[in-house]
């Protein structure tokens, strides 16, 4: 549903999409896996029909493989940017590290590349996040399953706008 220039899957680019279901994606990870194909997952999407509903299949897929599977692998989860609370504290139960990606170094460049997007959500849900893992390492001692125990990230394309090099590293920090 967004317009990101640098995406190939944007609404108004021309292409054929393809969407799995949860259940095809573990299927799919599950063969890999154990044909040693991969060691893990890096879980992200392209935005349909809302970013809540994006999570809700993102986190399925990550639920299923650890809870009715026992997938033993690695699993990196791209919490989408404006993602409810409840779906950023259900990503990182299931997923080994969460990202939120940052884009791009101003919110100008996000205006002409990403419109959908804003800097102040992709902090929102980078703080909730931090938040998250704190609270998990708090409580360690009541030997709750650790949130997202490979910590998080985030990624920023760089070179794409005339953004300085003090502007990418200011919103490095």
């Amino acid at each position: 549903i967004y317009d990101c220039k640098f995406c190939i899957n944007r609404i108004t680019s021309d292409v054929k999409r393809a969407k799995f279901s949860p259940q095809e994606v573990v299927w799919l990870t599950l063969q890999f896996y154990r044909r040693n194909y991969i060691e893990g997952l890096f879980l992200s999407s392209g935005i349909f029909e809302s970013i809540d509903r994006t999570m809700e299949d993102l986190v399925e897929v990550a639920r299923s493989l650890r809870q009715d599977h026992k997938f033993g692998g690695y699993i990196h989860l791209k919490v989408v940017p404006g993602a409810s609370p409840e779906m950023i504290a259900k990503a990182g139960r299931w997923a080994d590290r969460v990202s939120a990606n940052i884009e791009l170094p101003t919110q100008p460049d996000l205006d002409q590349l990403a419109p959908a997007k804003t800097l102040a959500s992709a902090h929102k849900s980078m703080g909730q996040i931090k938040a998250e893992v704190e609270r998990s390492k708090d409580e360690k001692h009541l030997k709750a399953a650790p949130y997202a125990p490979a910590g998080q990230s985030t990624q920023m394309i760089v070179g794409a706008t005339p953004a300085s090099d003090a502007d990418i590293l200011g919103q490095s920090q």
